[in-house]
């Protein structure tokens, strides 16, 4: 199993029918290359062009999803839509909250964005994974004059800061002192010591470091996502295991290939070169450099709200969808109807019909519907044994004075690591630096031991973090602590119970050209549904989806190279080979 790193040329596979549509085109790579290589043509004789724009549409779930392919549909004449939220509030994912009426915010879900990565021989590559975000910012601030109320301002996020303190599993300073990150970069001893120190376990360490840590590999990641994940597919990097590779292909013993894994965070091979084309996320001293982030100024929900002038009108709140089903209208033709409960005592079904619906919410809240039989990959994705979902639990505290930033060894953004496991990792804030004002800690864990987090009740675990604070910085946490917190696990969120999508061996490449299909009218959207797993991506595959479905080739064309146009260029011209 070589590492991947050659951008092959990939065939289109062109329908043969009037209007192709987005499961002609390759669902693993670079399907945008496919729409971008229709021919004109002239609209499908048998859906005039006007019936096709007029066609209406419910788009269930107000998340960034959800809200980005309104607006993309909005951008071709497309406006017969609505969006059908279950909550009381738009954003999904995206969740900012002011601790206590406060100035300081914290970030409950999504946080940050890779920018450009910096690689230590002073080579920079961009990220175009999540450009579109801030396609789609620029847009939204454009749309709403730049007026304050909707405005979205990003800011850089800092990662680390060399004077975070590490306390889990690390060694200690002479007089017992905690080593920040700096101390340890300058005297490794003190660094978490490897499980194992065997050549068997050195060897099997270096070999998967070649795959997964591989230069061009990870360049092509960042530099095209989609074009990466059809040679990661291609290579079989879906087909194995972590474990699997170390045991079957490297020959790596049990005791090893353990020692290996539990190390770490992913069980396949694909998610794991994702994850590390984020360069030193953990801040480790193995990485080919550091990447750049930044963040949304006072929160990721305010990228959320930029969009309520655009779809107000078209926004229903309060409607969770309990049943989806096919039906034939009055002259013949097809639909989707959808159903909900006026109330939790109410079990009487309302339903209203339309022509298409985009179910953009994640399959943990589908698996809850009663929906039609879909066709067996399809159905085997959606349900409770297929697509795999992470959790995440995170937990605020807000402090008078922020603590942090004083004395000799100030800390200015970036996490520490308290000697509790449970706790994971202690974020500071990236605004305000050294300001006098209050100031939150961000307690984020994820996996499973969000899973675990999940038991306690409000109080435990705002007080094991709280504890955590108190181990890395002393009693001044106690005494400054105000007694205001934010806490949520999203397995306990009634409109999501998840996080983020984390697929299984093999599930890539089985499940994804299934969402490239429609069924019932119904097409599937959301960060789960495509090779980036990023919400604003996901939006514009189901918008070309949906308009080649109508017959709508030019507007999909047109939409198409709006939104991947700035860097399909630059393929074209061979700047990214």
């Amino acid at each position: 199993m070589k590492p991947f790193h050659l951008l092959l040329p990939l065939g289109l596979a062109l329908s043969t029918t009037a209007t192709p549509k987005l499961q002609d085109f390759d669902a693993l790579g670079a399907w945008f290359d496919g729409v971008n290589s229709i021919p004109p043509s002239p609209n499908n004789p048998t859906t005039p062009h006007s019936e096709a724009k007029n066609a209406s549409i419910a788009i269930v779930g107000g998340g960034i999803s959800g809200l980005a392919i309104a607006l993309m549909l909005d951008s071709v004449g497309i406006y017969n839509w609505e969006i059908i939220e279950a909550s009381d509030r738009v954003g999904g994912r995206n969740r900012t909250k002011f601790v206590a009426n406060s100035s300081e915010w914290a970030e409950m879900g999504a946080m940050r964005l890779p920018v450009r990565a910096h690689y230590t021989d002073g080579e920079v590559v961009e990220y175009t994974d999540h450009a579109m975000v801030f396609q789609l910012a620029a847009l939204l601030n454009d749309l709403n004059h730049n007026a304050p109320q909707w405005r979205i301002d990003f800011i850089p996020w800092i990662q680390h800061h060399p004077n975070e303190l590490l306390a889990l599993g690390t060694g200690r300073h002479p007089d017992g002192r905690i080593p920040t990150r700096a101390d340890i970069a300058q005297d490794p001893r003190l660094d978490t010591p490897s499980p194992m120190s065997t050549a068997e376990y050195n060897r099997s360490r270096a070999q998967m470091d070649a795959l997964l840590l591989h230069k061009e590999t990870l360049q092509s990641i960042q530099r095209d996502v989609w074009r990466a994940h059809r040679q990661a597919m291609d290579h079989g990097l879906d087909d194995w295991s972590e474990q699997a590779t170390m045991r079957h292909v490297l020959h790596a013993g049990q005791n090893v290939t353990d020692a290996i894994w539990t190390a770490g965070d992913y069980d396949v091979l694909w998610d794991d070169l994702y994850h590390n084309a984020n360069f030193a996320l953990d801040g480790s001293a193995g990485s080919h450099g550091t990447t750049e982030w930044m963040c949304i100024d006072r929160g990721f929900s305010r990228l959320s709200h930029a969009f309520l002038p655009h779809v107000r009108g078209r926004l229903t709140l309060g409607h969770k969808i309990r049943k989806l089903e096919p039906i034939i209208t009055r002259d013949d033709g097809r639909a989707t109807r959808l159903s909900w409960y006026p109330s939790v005592r109410n079990r009487t079904l309302e339903s209203k019909d339309y022509d298409y619906t985009i179910m953009a919410v994640p399959f943990t809240m589908t698996r809850f519907m009663d929906l039609p039989a879909f066709s067996s990959v399809l159905g085997r994705a959606i349900s409770e044994a297929g697509l795999r979902f992470r959790s995440a639990c995170k937990v605020a505290l807000l402090f008078s004075e922020r603590f942090w930033e004083h004395g000799a060894r100030p800390i200015w953004g970036g996490f520490s690591t308290p000697p509790s496991a449970a706790v994971g990792t202690l974020y500071y804030p990236v605004y305000g630096l050294n300001e006098s004002r209050p100031g939150l800690i961000m307690h984020y864990r994820g996996g499973d031991w969000s899973d675990r987090l999940v038991s306690f009740g409000d109080e435990e675990h705002v007080q094991t973090v709280l504890d955590a604070v108190v181990a890395l910085h002393g009693e001044q946490a106690m005494e400054l602590y105000t007694g205001d917190y934010e806490r949520l696990c999203w397995l306990q969120d009634e409109y999501t119970a998840t996080s983020w999508c984390r697929p299984d061996v093999e599930q890539h490449r089985l499940y994804i050209p299934a969402y490239h299909r429609m069924e019932h009218r119904t097409i599937f959207l959301g960060e789960h549904t495509a090779p980036t797993h990023a919400w604003v991506s996901s939006a514009l595959q189901s918008a070309v989806q949906l308009l080649l479905e109508l017959g709508l080739v030019d507007e999909a064309k047109r939409l198409n190279r709006q939104w991947m146009g700035r860097w399909i260029d630059s393929i074209d011209r061979g700047l990214l080979r």
